[in-house]
């Protein structure tokens, strides 16, 4: 996949976390997965943004979500980075350096947007998506439960959102967008490193409502991408491992 010949220009580096603090309401082993290595900054960001999250009436943004980023990092075992208090980076390791190859992005606005390889064509190809006709009565998409909720769904960049039906989930449609170079000449800074030298990315969108059909279905875009990159994290295990070993070591 072209996501995957050219690494982001930065090398793996993360401090160990210890607490999960506000973060971890969701299952203290889940939630020391994603915060395992972060800087203080990363965490202090991701706690901050919770800690937004949870205070709203309903717990569905919060529960959501950490269910989306925990399936992430463990797609994309580096350490995450965060871009603000509402975007994290996901990465895996290329060689000595790192590639970006998730992101997710919470505006608090209603809606959660993941980013990821273009894997469109296998989903499909797999049954697990199919291009979606015209709405069946009672089939519930993004953009209905935005507008049932007040939500505005994003148009920023991308080549025009599009439905698509969930396999084995009746009635139930996933919001999906193509990016590229071409489409979205400016990107965010949490977006760039997926797009460019041939990369392309989609654009998932969920809402803090969204059923459970569209989170499933979006873990499994996510993880029908990270088979691409799989032979990497095997190569890079070894070496971590050592790593992991000389630093216990040290502190004997």
């Amino acid at each position: 996949m072209a996501t995957t010949e050219a690494g982001e220009a930065s090398k793996s580096t993360g401090t160990s976390g210890a607490s999960t603090g506000a973060a971890g309401t969701t299952g203290d082993g889940d939630m020391d997965t994603l915060l395992a290595g972060l800087s203080a900054k990363d965490r202090s960001n991701i706690e901050k943004h919770l800690a937004a999250a949870d205070a709203e009436p309903s717990p569905q943004h919060g529960k959501i979500w950490r269910k989306v980023a925990v399936a992430l990092r463990k797609l994309a075992p580096l350490p995450v980075q965060t871009a603000g208090q509402h975007a994290v980076q996901f990465f895996i390791p290329d060689g000595k350096y790192r590639m970006q190859v998730f992101a997710l992005e919470d505006g608090n606005n209603g809606q959660l947007m993941v980013y990821l390889p273009d894997v469109l064509a296998e989903a499909q190809k797999s049954g697990l998506l199919s291009k979606r006709g015209a709405k069946a009565p009672g089939e519930v998409a993004a953009a209905d439960v935005a507008n049932a909720s007040g939500s505005v769904i994003s148009t920023a960049g991308g080549g025009g959102a599009q439905e698509y039906a969930i396999r084995g989930s009746k009635g139930v449609a996933l919001r999906l967008e193509a990016l590229d170079a071409a489409n979205t000449p400016n990107p965010s800074a949490h977006v760039k490193n997926m797009l460019g030298w041939n990369r392309k990315a989609l654009r998932v969108t969920l809402l803090t409502v969204s059923p459970p059909e569209q989170i499933a279905a979006t873990e499994q875009l996510c993880a029908l991408a990270a088979k691409s990159w799989a032979g990497k994290i095997a190569a890079a295990a070894p070496a971590a491992k050592a790593a992991a070993g000389k630093s216990t070591s040290a502190k004997s």
